[in-house]
């Protein structure tokens, strides 16, 4: 999953997004699901879906700007919350699902590489980080449309290989296995 003579630690895996997407539509673009509350309030699944949109437009957003040499954080860091709050409550589409699968598409089809530089709050990050981080998103917010009704999501095996890996430079050794990982993002498993 790493390329070939990569000096990037992190696996990358963007064809993981493809399938992360597939499945995260095949549960949240359903209709009777748009208006039930989720695990994080105050989004229902609809915005979920708006939230993960604007996620990675923002993005794609990113790797343009350091592509064009401007590694200028898109915010600063200890404001992804508001800014997430703030991209939901400014978001002006009708159709939330076709556009999350047109950025996502978008962003995928604009990858070169794992080693490429890109801006983040944090600082600049290899582009094999970013699209871990949009799997996750993916993921972890599939898993909170399942349960606003009443179901779990588990990641095939190939995807949460690539979870436990980020995960565990994250937050530790001992997270293995799905139910820690929504554990250590505050969720129950």
């Amino acid at each position: 999953m790493t390329g070939a003579g990569s000096s990037s630690p992190w696996p990358y895996a963007p064809e993981l997004l493809d399938a992360e997407l597939a499945q995260y539509l095949g549960d949240a673009a359903a209709p009777a699901v748009q208006s039930l509350g989720t695990r994080c309030p105050p989004w229902t699944v609809r915005e979920i879906t708006v939230h993960l949109t604007c996620t990675f437009s923002r993005f794609h957003d990113m790797l343009r700007q350091g592509r064009a040499g401007n590694f200028t954080p898109p915010f600063e860091p200890g404001q992804l919350t508001a800014e997430n709050l703030r991209a939901v409550d400014a978001y002006q589409g009708d159709d939330p699902c076709g556009e999350l699968r047109a950025v996502v598409t978008g962003f995928r089809s604009a990858l070169r590489g794992g080693q490429e530089l890109m801006p983040h709050q944090l600082g600049p990050i290899p582009v094999a980080l970013q699209v871990l981080f949009g799997i996750n998103e993916l993921a972890i917010h599939h898993d909170d449309v399942a349960a606003a009704a009443g179901q779990r999501y588990q990641p095939p095996p190939r995807t949460l290989a690539v979870l436990v890996s980020l995960w565990q430079r994250r937050a530790g050794p001992g997270v293995t296995a799905w139910p820690e990982i929504l554990r250590t993002t505050g969720r129950t498993a």
